[in-house]
């Protein structure tokens, strides 16, 4: 009977000294609930990434540039005055529409209008058709023309084609001319060309203005 008493005396003892170990009572390290929360991360001081940082700034807006294009000389120095008075910040050009350059096969010049005929009446006897005088006045006033071509080469064969059948003088020159309407450029914040822009008289400008040709 006695060594049953001792026995669960030692058995509760052993599960008193257990629990004690457990709660950190007997100075085990890394076991109690007060070392537990004293390892607790502090929440306090945990922050999110990117919370409080200051905003991007936004783009700053880019000037756009504006072009009527086909205007009449006269018609293009009232717009430019029109345009400077509605907004002195805009920022405004003009400058003449370049036409696609051509080669041009021609018999140069003629002395006068009698030469030119004479001239013409020879090619006709060659069986060249496709030709004319150019009688209006300026620096190929009675030269012959025969034939406009988008490229060199084009140019150069059809030169070929009228040696071979003894045109002898006829000629190859490049043509870069220069039409008399205007394009009037606009260049500035959007909105204020916007504003600028909006209700100019029709007679001022041909199509509506479009974005201009980048260089």
């Amino acid at each position: 009977m006695q060594v049953l008493r001792t026995a669960f005396f030692l058995l509760v003892l052993g599960n008193l000294l257990l629990f004690a170990w457990g709660q950190g009572y007997l100075g085990a390290k890394g076991g109690g609930e007060s070392e537990r929360f004293a390892a607790q991360i502090e929440p306090g001081k945990l922050r999110i990434a990117g919370v409080g940082a200051p905003p991007r700034a936004a783009e700053p807006p880019r000037e756009e540039c504006r072009a009527l294009s086909g205007v009449e000389p006269s018609a293009a120095l009232t717009l430019l005055a029109l345009l400077g008075a509605r907004d002195a910040q805009l920022k405004i050009s003009q400058h003449p529409i370049e036409e696609p350059r051509a080669w041009w096969v021609h018999i140069p010049p003629q002395a006068n209008s009698a030469q030119a005929d004479r001239k013409a009446a020879e090619l006709s006897k060659l069986r060249i058709k496709d030709f004319y005088v150019v009688r209006e006045s300026g620096p190929n006033q009675y030269a012959l023309s025969l034939g406009l071509f988008k490229t060199e080469e084009s140019a150069k064969e059809y030169l070929d084609v009228l040696q071979k059948k003894g045109v002898k003088s006829a000629r190859v020159l490049l043509r870069e001319s220069v039409s008399d309407k205007i394009v009037v450029e606009v260049r500035g914040m959007p909105d204020r060309l916007t504003k600028a822009l909006a209700d100019l008289p029709a007679e001022l400008h041909a199509p509506p203005p479009s974005a201009c040709p980048k260089p």
